[in-house]
């Protein structure tokens, strides 16, 4: 491309250096048609060459997105695996805090439980007043990378978590009833499918349980 863009543009010199300083007669007329065409051709290869990176442009895969907006593939869990709402289970003691997510799963994880906890994508403002990604909340929650989970920007956990816990058959930990999505997943009116709990004198309990 760029041979043929100095190459047009000397064409275009030559032209004018031709038309300034040979006589007007048959010879520079026939000179100057030969640049022009010359010119032409130079010029439609290199609106070819753009009109085939434009081309490849539109066809190339789209970048990978970032790790905090990706859906996360399963992971094989070993144990008893849960659901844990993380963004429900963060605000059991009122604003959200990560002590109280954090001994909650501490918990479950003493029942023998292996927490996989879903969050929306927007909770590291809320827990760490910043963007984080997975590998950060993994590290601040004391659990493996393959047990945290965010919901792509614009996508309700709920929805996500519940398509995990009803297709893998797996309990959730939250106190939210989902009625927004019982017509869907018809199986969160089902008894034990739900595990409750609460925050109370500094101490988790979980209904169904018992209490820590």
């Amino acid at each position: 491309m760029t041979i043929l863009k100095s190459l047009c543009f000397a064409l275009l010199v030559a032209m004018v250096l031709v038309g300034v300083t040979l006589p007007e007669d048959a010879e520079k007329v026939r000179i100057i048609d030969g640049i022009g065409k010359a010119i032409f051709v130079t010029f439609g290869l290199t609106l070819l060459g753009y009109l085939w990176q434009l081309r490849r442009w539109f066809k190339r895969s789209p970048e990978p997105e970032t790790e905090a907006e990706q859906p996360q593939s399963t992971v094989q869990i070993t144990g008893r695996a849960v659901i844990v709402d993380g963004s429900n289970v963060m605000h059991w003691g009122g604003d959200p805090s990560m002590k109280v997510l954090s001994r909650v799963l501490k918990e479950l994880q003493n029942r023998g439980l292996s927490p996989l906890v879903y969050f929306d994508a927007n909770v590291g403002y809320k827990l760490l007043g910043k963007s984080v990604r997975p590998a950060k909340m993994a590290a601040e929650l004391g659990l493996p990378e393959e047990q945290i989970f965010f919901a792509p920007k614009q996508v309700p956990a709920d929805e996500v978590l519940l398509e995990r816990a009803v297709s893998d058959g797996l309990r959730v930990v939250t106190n939210d009833r989902f009625l927004d999505w019982k017509q869907r997943f018809p199986k969160v009116g089902e008894k034990g499918f739900l595990i409750k709990g609460m925050w109370k004198e500094g101490s988790v309990i979980l209904l169904g349980l018992g209490r820590a």
